[in-house]
């Protein structure tokens, strides 16, 4: 389980290691979107990526999921009417196929 390197004592108290990471997690990710994070839906990010990621140093995490929220699927480029191939020549066979986008897996 990750621990702070010093102790963080906010109004005279000491937080556990549980309180730690979460406050560790939402400084980060406030910083990231400038404070302008829901803090309902900060809660909820925190209770759904706290067991997966208490091992995980917070700050770090609290990166990937700013990266995650924030990407962006890139437009694909049209081709020319009549340029394409027919879908079952140039599609991937299912079973390697992204179940989410349908993309060919790398």
């Amino acid at each position: 389980m990750w621990k702070p390197a010093r102790p963080i004592v906010i109004a005279g108290r000491t937080l556990s290691d549980q309180e730690a990471w979460w406050h560790e997690f939402r400084d980060e990710f406030y910083g990231l979107y400038e404070g302008a994070v829901d803090s309902d839906l900060l809660a909820m990010i925190c209770g759904t990526i706290y067991p997966r990621a208490l091992n995980d140093d917070p700050r770090h995490v609290a990166r990937l999921a700013h990266a995650v929220l924030t990407y962006e699927r890139p437009e694909l480029a049209e081709a020319p009417r009549g340029a394409r191939a027919h879908p079952s020549r140039t599609a991937a066979p299912r079973s390697i196929r992204c179940t989410c986008c349908r993309r060919p897996r790398r």
